[in-house]
């Protein structure tokens, strides 16, 4: 389950290992059996204690999961962030952040280098239209994986304490988007954020003041900005994401912004509609296929929301009726939605 990394091409699906830091530390603390836990979700424990291994992201977003519902901890993955404390989990990426000369250039930096960590994670630091802030949004490139709620939270809850420590503590996130519902009470959000969090946003994001950007990192070094970002640039060369991979991503974020089809993707990519679907089909899919595996992980996190009506869920997912959502339900998972909903409650209750 673990190779080296650095020097070599992208491992598609795979994270640091150091993104389990203090994994066993907080389980324990929960009375909980980390080596179990670690062995059913395909995870060699030895693997978290090795420089420079890696773990599936599949299987670590499932993890997270499993161990929040086990130990009955629905907090797992931002108690977890809060004893890992940041930028850390990112090895050299953390020193370059830590050295940048200002916290935007730091995550500007951390964006474009996010192979260093891992080739499926993607942030972008976008401006709000309406007022002066920016926002960092955050996305897991895989598809088939509908619940990433511990491992976003985690993810967020990481960003919030790197920003903290970037800043001499001057200033963490303004403000923290879920694309989820709740998993505790939502004041107990605050607790870990001291900031406004909202859920069932289009997107997972975490905000600032437009000038918190600018701010100086204090005690920055310039040489060991240098040193780190020449040792990342020596051995994790930057690599293109796959074509079906970068679809797959602005097809999932134009579905949540409630329109989302080829010709929209092509622009956003810069490309023809023709030669996206030329480009797609050497790469052993089609546009259409691609929308269908969106829809579908959208539709499993829709229908385990009980509190979302069927209708809107279809309305959602960009059909006019819900006898689209039935056809597709049964296509998908060989159920109903109102089944598909019954089983997602179900499975929550056994956690």
């Amino acid at each position: 389950m673990k190779s080296k990394v650095g020097g070599r091409g992208p491992l598609d699906g795979v994270v640091r290992s150091e993104a389990l830091r203090l994994y066993s530390d907080v389980v324990a603390e929960l009375n909980g059996d980390s080596v179990k836990l670690l062995r059913q979700a395909h995870i060699e424990p030895t693997a978290l204690a090795q420089t420079n291994s890696v773990i599936s992201y599949r299987s670590m977003i499932h993890l997270l999961e499993r161990t929040a519902a086990d130990l009955k901890c629905p907090d797992f993955g931002l108690r977890l962030a809060s004893h890992q404390g940041g930028a850390s989990v990112l090895g050299p990426l953390a020193i370059a952040m830590r050295n940048s000369s200002t916290v935007g250039e730091a995550y500007r930096y951390c964006a474009g280098h996010l192979q260093v960590y891992s080739p499926v994670v993607h942030i972008q630091i976008e401006a709000c239209k309406s007022e002066p802030r920016h926002f960092m949004r955050f996305e897991i490139l895989l598809d088939r994986v509908p619940h990433q709620r511990q491992a976003v939270e985690n993810a967020l809850g990481l960003t919030h304490h790197a920003v903290l420590a970037l800043s001499g503590k001057r200033f963490g996130a303004r403000e923290v988007w879920f694309t989820h519902e709740p998993l505790l009470p939502v004041h107990n959000y605050h607790r870990y954020f001291d900031a406004p969090v909202q859920f069932e946003k289009p997107f997972n994001a975490v905000f600032f003041n437009s000038n918190d950007l600018a701010q100086p990192i204090p005690d920055q070094n310039p040489q060991l900005y240098e040193m780190a970002s020449s040792y990342i640039d020596t051995q994790f060369p930057s690599v293109s994401m796959h074509l079906v991979t970068r679809v797959h991503a602005i097809a999932a974020r134009l579905l949540t912004e409630g329109a989302c089809n080829h010709a929209q993707v092509a622009a956003r990519l810069s490309m023809h509609p023709r030669t996206l679907q030329r480009r797609l089909r050497a790469e052993g899919t089609s546009f259409e296929d691609i929308k269908d595996d969106v829809r579908r992980d959208a539709a499993a996190r829709y229908l385990s929301q009980s509190d979302i009506p069927l209708t809107r869920v279809a309305a959602l997912l960009g059909y006019s009726e819900s006898s689209v959502l039935a056809r597709c339900c049964k296509r998908w998972f060989d159920n109903s939605p109102r089944k598909v909903r019954e089983m997602a409650g179900a499975g929550s209750e056994a956690g």
